[in-house]
């Protein structure tokens, strides 16, 4: 079945990807001259500047059809592209893991539910394995386990003891390093640059890896106009190799011939990573903590039936019809990992940033009567921010010289595709408004 083309209008922009693997992006010179963060590299910035935008196709996937074959038209269309994303899955799936996503994949269904019944018909339908077909499902999860010195960020500044860093790495293990002194220079930046694991990092997965910020971070941005409706924009910066960008679709969800939410995913992945409910509400994810807790994420699905937080996601997009209602819902609920969900309704301040761990809501930071908009990147927003990855400030200062006045379509895209919320690893970008379903 072809895309849906009477959604053309609503098509969500994908970043096309450029091969910036022979460019030097490091700013350490010889004699310990400063170091720069990412967010002031002429050329990562000259690089994202020279990256166009893409429509991405859409289709309609029926909720009343059978689970287990409700996404065989999609699978069609990409069975050609599964051996690409194959390789993509084995650049950093952890050898070691493989025996525990078998066991997940041989009763897939009690772990997953419902959304279990979609994997086994998705992995027939694409002549996949139940086993890889969960891992891709679980990649936002899984390639967190490769987060530590080599690859969290190379173009610094990473200086011991910044607020930001001991806020997300309390041991300073890897937005610090400082396992690798050997590196530290006298004024105390460390020069990741100069650590070979880069480029084993990057020669594996194939695409610029720890240059700038680490995959599947994110910027989420929901503010208020003057009449009082609510507009939501985000970026999401993934880094996601060609591969895997090309199995990037729109869906609209239906139930009884008539739309019930549209979203946007990748083939083979039954989660969303953004979506939204006409009339009710819009939600996108933003990653929440890093590094060392795949043994975890993966317990978690095991022996306490938490979803990923993308399945979630999705799960209140069909189970709910109002902002409070989607708010209460993705406030609660075992989830897989942690995360940050941004929420937007209708009007008036119908605008929120949650952040969970697995169990809840640890916080939920609204709109309110004073406040028109809230910024949220990848950090707990009662934290300063590392240094070495600060979207927050610029994007605040987007937001401020814009102003309310401002608020509408063009003006959150003109928010979010400017540098550095728009960097070389977005790979996705959108505006959502649900008071007038529109999903661009």
């Amino acid at each position: 079945m072809a895309p849906d083309a009477s959604f053309a209008c609503h098509a969500v922009m994908l970043m096309a990807v450029m091969a910036t693997n022979s460019l030097a992006l490091t700013v350490n010179t010889k004699g310990g001259s400063s170091q720069v963060s990412w967010t002031a590299n002429a050329t990562l910035k000259a690089i994202a500047a020279d990256r166009k935008r893409v429509e991405i196709p859409t289709y309609e996937v029926s909720l009343d059809v059978a689970a287990a074959h409700r996404w065989d038209h999609v699978a069609a269309d990409y069975r050609d592209h599964i051996p690409a994303i194959m390789a993509y899955l084995d650049s950093f799936f952890p050898k070691w893991a493989a025996p525990i996503i078998e066991k997940i994949g041989e009763g897939v269904e009690p772990y997953f539910q419902e959304y279990g019944e979609e994997m086994v018909g998705l992995a027939r339908a694409l002549n996949m394995k139940v086993g890889d077909l969960v891992v891709m499902n679980l990649m936002y999860q899984l390639e967190h386990i490769g987060i530590n010195c080599s690859n969290w960020n190379n173009t610094g500044p990473t200086a011991k003891n910044d607020p930001g860093c001991m806020d997300v790495d309390p041991k300073q293990e890897y937005c610090y390093c400082h396992m690798h002194s050997k590196h530290i220079r006298e004024d105390g930046w460390l020069k990741l640059g100069d650590i070979p694991a880069f480029k084993d990092a990057q020669a594996r997965a194939g695409r610029v890896v720890g240059q700038g910020p680490n995959p599947g971070l994110c910027s989420s941005i929901v503010a208020r106009d003057e009449d009082g409706h609510i507009y939501h924009g985000r970026n999401l910066d993934w880094n996601l190799p060609d591969s895997v960008l090309k199995m990037a679709i729109n869906v609209n969800f239906t139930k009884g011939g008539k739309t019930v939410f549209r979203a946007s995913t990748l083939v083979g992945f039954v989660g969303v990573m953004n979506g939204m409910r006409p009339s009710g509400f819009s939600v996108s994810i933003d990653a929440r903590g890093k590094g060392g807790k795949v043994i975890g994420n993966i317990k978690e699905a095991l022996f306490h039936h938490g979803i990923t937080p993308s399945q979630h996601l999705r799960r209140s997009l069909e189970t709910q019809s109002s902002f409070q209602d989607g708010v209460e819902f993705l406030s609660s609920g075992p989830l897989i990992d942690e995360a940050y969900y941004i929420v937007a309704g209708v009007s008036g301040n119908e605008g929120a940033v949650i952040s969970r761990n697995r169990t809840g809501a640890i916080d939920v930071w609204a709109l309110n009567d004073t406040t028109w908009y809230r910024v949220q990147t990848n950090y707990d927003h009662w934290n300063p921010v590392p240094k070495a990855d600060d979207r927050r400030t610029p994007e605040i200062q987007s937001m401020e010289m814009m102003g309310q006045s401002g608020v509408g379509i063009p003006g959150m895209l003109s928010v979010i595709t400017k540098w550095p919320a728009y960097n070389h690893h977005t790979d996705y970008t959108g505006v959502f408004v649900p008071w007038n379903d529109t999903y661009v």
